[in-house]
C-alpha cells in the first residue's frame, strides 16, 4: 500500500508519484458509470449559447438602425418641410409681371394658351374667341417674355368657332373649338414630318367640344352629354362615347382610368380597357353636388384628385378610397358664382395650386397643407385684371425657375415666380 505524500498522489497504472496540481486525482466509480458524456451533449449548451448571443447582438444592430433611419427621416422630413415654407413664401412675393399681345386677326380674347419645350426651342400657341389657333416659336436660349410680342405670333388655322382647348403631348399639339360644328386641329411640332390637318367625330351627336386631354397617343373630349375617346388621335382607328347624362366641362386620364366632371356636378370613373360605356359615380353626395357643376379635374401624386366647382370650392380626394366623400385636403377663398371656364394651374413639381377666380385675380395654395390662399401686400397676385381670366399654365423654364402664363383679353402675361422688381432691376444694374 503506498503511502500517502503531501502535494503528490499515487498513480496505480503508471505505479508512481505524481503532483496533484498537475492533474486532478482519479476517483473511484463504479461499474455503472463508466459511461463517459456524449459530445453532443457536452458541446449543445456553448453552441445554443452563441446562437443566442449573435441573435441578440443582430437585435440590437436592427434597433439602433432603425432608430438611426427614424432620426434621419426626421430630419429629412423637418427640412423638406422648412424648405417647402420658404418656397411658399418666395412665390407669394411675386411682384414682377411682363405683358405682351398677340396680333389677333379678329382683335378676340385668347381663350386658350400652352408651352412647350421640344429640340431645343420653346413652342407656345393660344387660340381666340374668333376661332383662330397661333404658334410661335423662339430659341430656348432666348429670352422668351421678350419675343412674346405681335411680331413674334403666326395665325396657322381658322376652326371658324372659339377655341375650346389646347393640349400638347409628346410632339403633337391638339386644339379643339366649341359648336355645333366642332373640330380638331392636329398640329406637329416638327413640321416637316407631318402635315397640319382637321378633322371632325363623325357621329352627329357630338357638338360643343367644351375641354380636351391628351396623353400619349389618346385624345379625350368633354362634349355634350358624354365623353368621347379616341384612342389614337394620329388615324382615329378607334373612337368610343361614354355617356355622363350631362355635358362634360373636365375630364382627366390615368393610363386606362378616365374621369370625367359634368355640369350635374357629378365626378365619374370609366376603365377603357372594358365594353361598358357606363361609369361609376364616385366621390359626389346628391345632396350636396346638385347643380355644382365640375369645372377641373387633375390627378396628383397618381393617387389624389385635384377638383373645382362653379360654386369656387377646390378639395383633394384619395382616389384608393373613391366612395369617401371627404376630402383630404381643402383649399378655401376662391370666387366663384357662376362662371365654367374658371382655370386652374399646377407647377410640374407639384407643389403649388394656382386658380382664376370670378372676381379675375389669381389666386395661389400650397399642395400640401391647403386652406387659404398664400398672400403678401407686395405680390401683384392682389391685383385684378381688367378681362376674365381665360388660361393659366406654369412652365419650368430651367432647373428651380418658374414661369406663370396667364391670359386675360387679347394679352398674355408673364409672372417670374418668386422674383420681385427690386431684384430684377439690380440684375439689370450688375
Amino acid at each position: 500500500m503506498p503511502q500517502e505524500l503531501p502535494g503528490l498522489y499515487w498513480d496505480e497504472e503508471k505505479q508512481r508519484y505524481f503532483p496533484l496540481a498537475s492533474s486532478r486525482r482519479p476517483q473511484a466509480v463504479g461499474p455503472s458509470t463508466l459511461h463517459p458524456p456524449t459530445k453532443p451533449q457536452s458541446l449543445a449548451a456553448p453552441q445554443a449559447t452563441g446562437e443566442s448571443h449573435n441573435l441578440k447582438r443582430h437585435r440590437t444592430r436592427s434597433l439602433l438602425r432603425a432608430r438611426e433611419d427614424a432620426r434621419f427621416s426626421f430630419r429629412t422630413a423637418h427640412k423638406n418641410k422648412l424648405m417647402h415654407q420658404i418656397s411658399c413664401f418666395q412665390v407669394a412675393q411675386t411682384s414682377h409681371v411682363a405683358s405682351s399681345s398677340i396680333l389677333s386677326l379678329t382683335r378676340c380674347a385668347i381663350t386658350a394658351f400652352q408651352a412647350v419645350s421640344y429640340n431645343n426651342n420653346v413652342h407656345s400657341f393660344a387660340g381666340d374667341t374668333g376661332g383662330w389657333f397661333y404658334s410661335s416659336v423662339i430659341g430656348r436660349d432666348e429670352p422668351v417674355t421678350g419675343y412674346h410680342t405681335s411680331h413674334g405670333w403666326r395665325p396657322e388655322f381658322s376652326l371658324s368657332s372659339e377655341i375650346s382647348s389646347i393640349c400638347i403631348s409628346g410632339s403633337r399639339c391638339i386644339a379643339t373649338s366649341f359648336g355645333p360644328e366642332s373640330k380638331i386641329l392636329h398640329f406637329p411640332l416638327d413640321l416637316d414630318s407631318e402635315d397640319i390637318r382637321v378633322a371632325r367625330v363623325n357621329n352627329r351627336s357630338v357638338r360643343d367640344i367644351w375641354t380636351a386631354d391628351f396623353q400619349g397617343s389618346r385624345l379625350v373630349l368633354g362634349t355634350n352629354d358624354q365623353a368621347v375617346v379616341i384612342d389614337d388621335a394620329a388615324d382615329r382607328a378607334t373612337v368610343r362615347f361614354m355617356k355622363t347624362g350631362s355635358d362634360v366641362f373636365a375630364v382627366a386620364q390615368d393610363d386606362n382610368i378616365i374621369y370625367t366632371g359634368s355640369r350635374a356636378g357629378i365626378v365619374q370613373r370609366f376603365d377603357n380597357r372594358i365594353a361598358s360605356t357606363k361609369g361609376d359615380r364616385i366621390l359626389s353626395d346628391p345632396r350636396t353636388t346638385q347643380h355644382n357643376s365640375v369645372t377641373n379635374l387633375k390627378i396628383f401624386y397618381d393617387w389624389q384628385l385635384l377638383t373645382s366647382n362653379i360654386d369656387g370650392s377646390l378639395a383633394m380626394f384619395d382616389l384608393r378610397f373613391p366612395g369617401n366623400r371627404t376630402p383630404v385636403i381643402s383649399f378655401t377663398g376662391n370666387i366663384n358664382t357662376y362662371t365654367t371656364k374658371t382655370p386652374i394651374a399646377v407647377d410640374p413639381h407639384e407643389q403649388f395650386l394656382f386658380a382664376a377666380g370670378q372676381d379675375r385675380r389669381i389666386r395661389l395654395w400650397s399642395l400640401h397643407t391647403g386652406g387659404a390662399p398664400l398672400v403678401s401686400p407686395a405680390s401683384v397676385f392682389q391685383k385684378p385684371f381688367e378681362d376674365p381670366i381665360r388660361a393659366l399654365q406654369v412652365v419650368e423654364e430651367q432647373e428651380g425657375v418658374l414661369g406663370l402664363w396667364a391670359t386675360s383679353g387679347a394679352a398674355l402675361y408673364k409672372y417670374n415666380l418668386g422674383q420681385r422688381m427690386e431684384e430684377e432691376s439690380e440684375a439689370m444694374q450688375c
